[in-house]
């Protein structure tokens, strides 16, 4: 499954925001979106959900523009995970993943048996099984955003979209949603995120995206970043980047000099 996005334009009135945005998202890779704020990211997230309709441009999956498809079509192929917090109504994590099937259902159908096995599935790929009768709101910020994602996952997208997935989470937890999202990759999904930290997205993304000024300034592999030349002119932070062997493997530092 293929997600494209062709010479997208977008504006908030005369503030433009995004301007001739194109890339291409293939199965089983994960795309990184770095830019300082404001820059677009979760405008282009929103804009690939349908939420938005580019000025200019075309967005397809598997070569159909998504403003030809319904709403239930559109959910099948790509769902949203947003930034963890605390949720307005203290419902079960199984209940809470279980509503990923709503975008499937028509306006009075309740979830059937399918649907409830399809929420346990997730539920139990992501190892929290254990949390189903938790309250969303009693269990940790990883755990919840564990949860967000098996509720994408129940939705049966394959394409994903994550929002600063760690922005709130500690380090450990941002780990755990990190090595997540690189084993659904695994498994054949396909993976966009932003993020503020650049080592994150040299690490954990198979692809990178610079947004700035409105429009793409980089779209290409992690490993072409290390020189720092592109993130310091974003940043405007002199930056010292460089790979360190673990022992087990190649981690990627990036700091200010």
């Amino acid at each position: 499954m293929k997600l494209k996005a062709d010479s997208i334009s977008f504006s908030y009135g005369k503030r433009k925001v995004l301007s001739n945005v194109s890339f291409e998202l293939e199965e089983s890779t994960t795309l990184s979106l770095l830019g300082r704020n404001g820059s677009g990211k979760t405008t282009l997230l929103r804009l690939l959900l349908g939420f938005l309709t580019p000025e200019e441009g075309v967005i397809t999956i598997d070569g159909k523009d998504i403003r030809t498809m319904s709403d239930r079509e559109r959910a099948s192929h790509i769902a949203y995970i947003p930034q963890s917090s605390s949720m307005v109504y203290p419902y079960s994590v199984l209940n809470t993943v279980l509503m990923g099937r709503a975008p499937l259902l028509s306006i009075f159908e309740h979830p059937g048996q399918e649907d409830k096995e399809r929420a346990e599935e997730s539920l139990r790929m992501l190892g929290i099984w254990n949390l189903k009768d938790r309250s969303i709101n009693a269990i940790s910020g990883g755990e919840r955003q564990l949860a967000l994602i098996a509720r994408a996952l129940t939705q049966d997208a394959r394409i994903l979209l994550l929002d600063e997935p760690t922005s709130s989470l500690d380090y450990s937890n941002q780990l755990l949603v990190l090595e997540t999202a690189e084993k659904l990759r695994e498994k054949g999904y396909s993976i966009i995120f932003s993020t503020h930290n650049p080592e994150q997205a040299m690490m954990n993304a198979t692809d990178v995206m610079i947004l700035s000024s409105s429009t793409v300034t980089f779209n290409g592999k992690p490993e072409e970043l290390l020189d720092g030349k592109l993130l310091e002119e974003l940043y405007s932070r002199k930056l010292f980047i460089d790979r360190i062997d673990t022992g087990e493997n190649m981690r990627i530092v990036c700091i200010p000099r």
